[in-house]
């Protein structure tokens, strides 16, 4: 008997980590889809991320090691997004574990605003800089229910080009947080249409008349 081949299907996954930029943490916020192929569910995938540098040298995180990239009046807020393609090679994939790595590469711009401290509006000396990210890491992902699970990442961005910008975008990122599964929505709609009972554990199973 031929062997069925797993089906392409669609992935789409919201993706927010901490991460550091000059021994500083900041918010990486962003958002990929793609397919899924292969026994073990690989994914590659197109995604968008940016990050808001803008606290970093406020006057309440006054700091020494920023103290030296104050200039009289202002400070330089740095913002950065860029465009990933992402492949998610899967070491071990089942109905309770996910080990997978990610490997991304790049591209995008960021912005360094120069911003006045006293009425805390951009001066008109902005310069922009094209970067390629290129990124590593390690994903793994327990499926506690049907419903959701605990998922955590970790890994290392290096900005292979930069131009314009004297800025450091090299550091590490990870996140830890729930997952959300489609087959709570799907459980959901079942229970809403056809009065299926539902459960975390179980697959929905019609009433009993």
């Amino acid at each position: 008997m031929p062997s069925v081949r797993p089906k392409i299907r669609p992935a789409f996954n919201l993706d927010f980590r901490n991460s550091f930029l000059e021994h500083q943490r900041i918010n990486v916020w962003g958002v990929n889809a793609g397919v899924t192929y292969g026994t073990k569910r690989h994914q590659i995938t197109l995604g968008y991320y940016w990050i808001n540098y803008a606290t970093y040298l406020r006057l309440i995180d006054w700091r020494r090691d920023a103290a030296r990239r104050i200039n009289l009046d202002y400070y330089t807020r740095t913002d950065m997004w860029f465009m990933s393609v992402m492949y998610w090679w899967n070491l071990t994939n089942n109905k309770k574990w996910m080990v997978s790595i990610p490997v991304e590469a790049g591209g995008g711009v960021a912005y360094a605003l120069p911003t006045s401290l006293n009425k805390e509006v951009q001066i008109d000396r902005t310069q922009r800089s094209f970067l390629v990210p290129l990124q590593i890491g390690v994903y793994g992902q327990w499926r506690a229910t049907r419903w959701a699970g605990l998922s955590a990442q970790m890994g290392y961005r290096f900005a292979v080009f930069r131009t314009a910008i004297n800025q450091n975008f090299n550091g590490s990122y990870y996140s830890i947080g729930i997952t959300i599964y489609p087959t709570l929505a799907t459980d959901i709609w079942r229970w809403v249409k056809t009065g299926d009972r539902i459960s975390p554990v179980h697959p929905p199973k019609p009433r009993e008349k």
